[in-house]
């Protein structure tokens, strides 16, 4: 899966000379919390995040009344604000990489760019429901996880043995163990024949760590 299939197309963004209360109202009503800032209209020259504007904004113990609150709300400018240099990803780039550059670098989202224009916004709810997707959790059928040795051909014997009781693989999916002769095997299969086939798997030697 790529991020161009995830991807917020033609996101919601905000000019680099745009007021902080323009922004502000933005997020409020979109229901947003990340505006790409551009200059110029198609140059992307930053990010700005609803922490940017909390921590830009003035404290409740000044004492200023809202009036005076939203004067110096219009005068700072998002360019003031905002991130610089905002950390990017292609719109071709396998949403595994932009997941681990979000995770790695701690940031909520990431704009897309193609040809230095701005086509897209990654945002972690977008990665949260592309893995909810992959994992086949809204589809039907029943979840079990198995621990398996940790050499070549394992994933196969585990088909064969689930095609001998008519069952379809709807997600798969492998992680670690502690162990590292092991793996973790996680899958959601549909099948007729569940219970027995739980038997079958306990008696083929595999351990089931979880199951429905």
């Amino acid at each position: 899966m790529i991020v161009e299939k995830r991807m917020m197309r033609n996101p919601v963004f905000v000019d680099e000379d745009d007021s902080m209360k323009i922004a502000m109202d933005i997020l409020k009503d979109r229901e947003i919390r990340h505006l790409p800032v551009l200059k110029g209209g198609d140059k992307l020259v930053g990010i700005l995040s609803e922490t940017d504007i909390k921590q830009a904004s003035p404290s409740p113990a000044t004492g200023l009344e809202i009036r005076e609150v939203y004067y110096l709300l219009d005068k700072v400018k998002v360019k003031q604000i905002m991130t610089r240099r905002p950390y990017t990803v292609s719109p071709d780039a396998p949403i595994e990489d932009a997941a681990l550059m979000m995770r790695e670098k701690k940031i909520g989202c990431l704009p897309v760019v193609e040809k230095g224009r701005l086509v897209g916004i990654l945002t972690e709810t977008d990665i949260l429901d592309a893995f909810i997707d992959s994992m086949g959790v809204r589809g039907p059928g029943h979840r079990i996880e198995l621990a398996l040795p940790n050499r070549p051909g394992m994933l196969f014997d585990v088909a064969k043995l689930l095609k001998d009781f008519d069952a379809n693989i709807v997600s798969v999916a492998t992680a670690s163990h502690e162990d590292p002769e092991r793996k973790i095997l996680i899958l959601r299969i549909e099948t007729k024949h569940y219970k027995v086939l739980k038997t079958a798997i306990k008696k083929s030697g595999y351990d089931i760590l979880s199951a429905d």
